[in-house]
């Protein structure tokens, strides 16, 4: 595809972003061609509690007071109880007071029915692509699917999935899981014959994102990537499409971004929760022993570009624990946060993110 600023694929990929989204881009109303009748909305609307954006999405958009979007982050004092085995008791206090705070609920059912509707089917992305050692866990899935069952989201309308069935299975996601939500490999449902175009690049989406679910839990595992610098909610995304091994040019910059536009990945986006129990923290995103940092942390939120960016801080931190120099004296600074912050997907300025950090 084209790289140029100002090819067709590009003016017509923003053109469905909305007139917003050109001038993020750098992009004037006359290279824009008509625009439509009415854009997304702009992250972070100000608002004080949970909202509905109909015109991009049905998910909450959950923003601080000042109209910044909300992360949290949730520390136990012992969330793994030895290797990446994980306490079910501890993710389920921690699903809990994250879901509170994002939400502003008193009960944690309550508080999941702000982002899925009783009835819907609801999508777990996982990240499985190193197995066990470094993928979304699977107690942490059983938790939030006993908690989606009492918001009456049924085990059979949970589909939890991810690019190869062996990934699920290596990450110990078997056929079916105990509490009955379903495993499904995209390799196992295919993928659609129509091409998404991109600026960049062109995929075909995968039939569970666009025919099984309504709606998506981003469940990403937070990593150190040594082409993109990091991945966590955005780049789990890839896992939607059929070819990311295509997109890992340029520190995947602009592909996690754009990938991460298509409509019908940007709007199936319900809720980010992200892993951060034990991150890696250097030569992922796979998993070498002893490339891992024990974190005990889980972090919620609505906006994938401002959970990245906050993730991106962990990290840092857990690298200069270990005496590791930051990304970028590394060329590995994750330029595709701000490519996405400019597209309209979300914060990527930390400063302009309401951060809430809760101990349990």
């Amino acid at each position: 595809m084209n790289r140029d600023g100002n090819s067709p694929e590009r003016r017509r990929f923003l053109q469905a972003l909305g007139a917003g989204a050109f001038a993020a881009a750098g992009c004037s109303s006359s290279c824009a061609g008509k625009q439509p009748q009415q854009s997304a909305p702009a992250t972070g609307q100000a608002t004080s509690s949970v909202t509905t954006a109909a015109t991009r999405t049905e998910a909450a958009r959950v923003v601080a007071a000042g109209g910044k979007p909300r992360v949290v982050v949730v520390k136990a004092r012992r969330a793994l109880t030895q290797g990446y085995d994980a306490d079910r008791g501890a993710l389920g206090a921690m699903l809990e007071a994250g879901l509170l705070a994002l939400a502003g609920e008193k009960d944690a059912a309550r508080a999941l029915a702000s982002y899925v509707r009783a009835g819907e089917r609801v999508g777990l992305k996982i990240n499985g692509l190193a197995a066990r050692q470094a993928a979304t866990h699977f107690e942490l899935v059983d938790e939030l699917s006993a908690l989606l069952g009492k918001a009456d989201i049924e085990p059979r309308q949970q589909i939890v999935f991810d690019r190869f069935k062996r990934d699920l299975t290596e990450s110990g996601f078997g056929a079916n899981r105990r509490d009955g939500y379903r495993c499904v490999g995209n390799d196992e449902a295919g993928h659609e014959e129509e091409i998404a175009l991109m600026p960049s690049s062109a995929s075909r989406l995968a039939r569970v994102l666009t025919r099984q679910v309504d709606g998506v839990i981003n469940l990403p595992v937070l990593k150190q990537h040594m082409l993109s610098g990091m991945t966590g909610a955005l780049k789990n995304n890839f896992g939607c499409i059929h070819n990311p091994n295509k997109m890992h040019l340029y520190k995947c910059d602009p592909y996690i971004a754009e990938v991460n536009a298509i409509p019908a990945i940007r709007d199936k986006q319900r809720l980010v929760i992200m892993d951060a129990l034990r991150p890696v923290v250097e030569g992922g995103p796979s998993y070498q022993p002893g490339a891992a940092e024990v974190a005990n942390l889980l972090l919620f939120a609505t906006d994938l570009v401002a959970i990245d960016t906050v993730g991106l801080g962990i990290l840092e931190d857990l690298r200069a624990k270990r005496r590791l120099p930051p990304l970028d004296k590394e060329g590995l600074f994750p330029t595709h946060l701000a490519t996405a912050g400019k597209l309209g997907l979300g914060e990527a300025d930390r400063a302009r993110i309401d951060i809430v950090e809760i101990e349990v």
